[in-house]
């Protein structure tokens, strides 16, 4: 199984604040196939609209969990339905600061059609600002729901469960790191750190450019880690290739460089 994971740069009013972008990742998608897509800051309003929209671009291939609050979810999840079957699915916002609502996570339950056997994935966004210690015990609220959620969907389903996100903490103490400890206290742990093949680049970066062509040009090299995949629960998975993608067009389609991770059901 291969999953991916992008904060897809959405959350802002300019009129061709997409441009191209919606294009490069759903080129990218194609390019590594991915069994699911976790996206944060797919705006109803910029990234899930017009022709252009993410969702038209990988409509061959994928399907969204929850589509009846797909005209206002930010965090949704996309699956292949050839490879995997749709068991249970779900929604929620993060209560306290919420900007546009965008703060919430998609979680659903699938089963591997080749295998039979079943895995949970929730796409994740925590709260942004970093002004005060208000903002950083916001983000420790969204990673204890996310902890009492798991926990409560551990308890119906006994498989392993991958959350994939932007936490908004960094690893390092320089980033705001507390947040990222916060996940690994109430149980959960860095696919980073898991896997067999690894990488240490770092996730997040400058704006890429809009040329006077339309088009967005010179994404710069990752500089700090704000996103992650983790797993959660007993039941673990054999956890085969964490990647983050550097390549160009990687880099021009947002400020978040997408996750890769492979793994196999155990």
């Amino acid at each position: 199984m291969r999953l991916y994971d992008q904060n897809i740069w959405g959350n802002y009013k300019a009129d061709n604040c997409i441009a191209n972008r919606n294009d490069l990742i759903a080129g990218l998608i194609d390019k590594y196939a991915p069994d699911v897509c976790c996206f944060q800051e797919c705006n109803p309003d910029s990234s899930r609209k017009g022709e252009r929209a993410i969702q038209k671009l990988i409509s061959e291939h994928y399907r969204e969990a929850c589509p009846a609050v797909a005209h206002r979810n930010y965090t949704p999840v996309f699956y292949r339905p050839d490879r995997v079957k749709m068991i249970d699915e779900g929604y929620f916002l993060f209560e306290g600061f919420n900007d546009r609502n965008s703060k919430s996570a998609t979680w659903t339950v699938m089963e591997e059609r080749l295998t039979g056997k079943r895995f949970a994935v929730l796409s994740v966004h925590f709260w942004w600002k970093w002004e005060s210690q208000a903002d950083e015990q916001q983000r420790h609220e969204n990673a204890r729901r996310v902890a009492e959620f798991c926990s409560t969907l551990s308890a119906k389903h006994p498989i392993p469960v991958l959350i994939a996100g932007d936490l908004n903490s960094g690893i390092n103490a320089h980033q705001g790191d507390a947040t990222y400890h916060e996940m690994l206290r109430l149980g959960m742990r860095d696919v980073r750190d898991l896997a067999k093949e690894s990488t240490d680049s770092f996730t997040a970066h400058a704006y890429p450019i809009l040329n006077a062509d339309g088009i967005y040009v010179d994404g710069g090299q990752p500089i700090k880690t704000l996103d992650y995949v983790f797993t959660y629960g007993d039941i673990t998975v054999d956890a085969k290739k964490f990647a983050v993608l550097t390549e160009q067009n990687a880099l021009d389609s947002s400020d978040h460089c997408p996750l890769i991770f492979d793994f196999e059901i155990i």
